[in-house]
């Protein structure tokens, strides 16, 4: 066993593989994997709970559709007899014989169950259609997301280099100051403006934080974890003119084409309906008796008819449900004609807004450098030095909350005309 000089060295040459395994160990932790657009729309897709469960109400459609494919459940009566008691060797015994066995299979009415099965498979694709309205209202909201957390970096930076331009400031106004060449209140007033630019600074840091975790439920993680972004808040004028996009909004709407299935299925409630005023529901049966010491077979045959009121009042309902379908798919046409224009005026006026905060980010650029030289020349008094400095942080904020609200009103024209395609890379 070592002792002495070189048990301490051997215990320093341990402790410092250790710690350099543990730092290697914390830093490959901390790497984090950046996301673009492609890769969150695509975990959305396939992660998000909502997703999740419109699939599996398709799933549930297509159970219902095979059980109303089917027949009814046929049924299978036995007649048992001779359970009075005799008298057999001094017992009471009761001996129990089987009279008759009964097996009939209802039918439905001729026609109504294709009809069900019908309506069955339109659930199905309506079911389909459903899945793909979520698709648009999550892929709408995780654009956004993606857009306001682009923004609230932006915004966490532009704090950031605000609040150094202010600490530089208060620095100069207190080297001034003890210079002779500026008020003690100029002092004080500097400092208050680093603690609103601090303020400023940590309150963004907790926005970015919270659209960070609102992204992740989005996509099916938890609200903690780790979310890095590749992209950048770019920016691609706006190519779409009301005609085309009306036309588009009419023939790819799922919601419109899911109103229209619904329509046809009332349609074919109604005609079931009436076929159940004509024809009657029947039932084939086989009746295996042996009674009285008979050994014989029979086929049976039953009818069961609407008599007591012709089945007038559900004739009635379905022609009910089918009139109020065709006023709510009517309805339906004219709403999306709305919500595509006001759509379509949204993002242009988005679009145009971008234009001029990037000119007016172009000018507060030049106006910093101006106002600096001012100030440190003694050309520029002290509170318009201050007021122009705010003036120029809410102009680049106000830039980069343009060009999300362009990203976020894109998303909402694209999702009023069904421009929503599924991510690459899925079914």
């Amino acid at each position: 066993m070592m002792k002495g000089p070189m048990a301490k060295l051997w215990k320093m040459v341990v402790w410092m593989c250790f710690l350099q395994t543990l730092t290697a160990f914390a830093a490959e932790s901390l790497i984090v994997e950046a996301l673009s657009m492609e890769q969150v729309l695509r975990m959305a897709y396939i992660r998000n709970p909502q997703m999740m469960e419109a699939r599996k109400a398709i799933d549930s459609a297509k159970g219902r559709r095979l059980q109303a494919e089917a027949l009814p459940d046929p049924e299978i009566d036995f007649e048992i007899g001779s359970l009075k008691s005799e008298d057999q060797g001094g017992k009471k015994v009761r001996p129990g014989n089987l009279d008759s066995v009964i097996v009939s299979q209802p039918l439905d009415p001729i026609g109504t169950r294709f009809l069900k099965g019908s309506m069955a498979a339109d659930d199905v694709r309506i079911a389909q259609g459903e899945l793909d309205i979520r698709w648009a209202e999550i892929r709408k909201r995780v654009i956004a997301l993606y857009a306001n957390i682009l923004a609230a970096e932006k915004a966490v930076e532009v704090a950031r280099d605000n609040f150094n331009t202010t600490k530089q400031f208060f620095a100069r106004v207190e080297t001034r100051f003890q210079a002779g060449n500026a008020l003690r209140s100029d002092v004080l007033r500097a400092k208050i403006e680093v603690s609103r630019a601090e303020n400023d600074f940590l309150i963004n840091e907790k926005d970015l934080k919270i659209f960070k975790s609102q992204l992740n439920l989005a996509i099916g993680r938890t609200a903690e974890e780790p979310l890095a972004l590749t992209d950048a808040l770019g920016y691609e004028p706006l190519h779409y003119e009301y005609e085309k996009i009306k036309q588009t909004a009419a023939a790819q709407r799922v919601d419109i084409k899911n109103e229209t299935r619904r329509l046809s299925s009332t349609r074919k409630g109604f005609w079931s309906a009436v076929l159940k005023t004509i024809f009657p529901k029947m039932t084939l049966g086989y009746e295996r008796a042996t009674q009285d010491y008979s050994n014989d077979s029979s086929l049976l045959l039953g009818a069961s008819y609407p008599l007591w009121g012709f089945n007038f009042g559900e004739v009635k309902a379905a022609k009910a449900e089918q009139e109020q379908q065709e006023i709510r798919l009517e309805a339906l046409k004219n709403q999306v004609g709305l919500e595509a224009y006001q759509a379509l005026i949204e993002a242009e006026l988005a679009d145009k807004q971008v234009a001029l905060q990037q000119n007016a980010l172009d000018e507060a650029n030049e106006l910093l450098r101006q106002i600096t030289i001012k100030y440190e020349e003694g050309d520029l008094p002290f509170l318009n030095y201050l007021e122009n400095l705010r003036t120029i942080k809410e102009t680049r904020l106000a830039y980069f909350n343009a060009l999300k609200s362009y990203k976020e009103k894109v998303a909402e024209l694209e999702s009023a005309i069904q421009q929503t395609p599924v991510p690459s890379g899925v079914g």
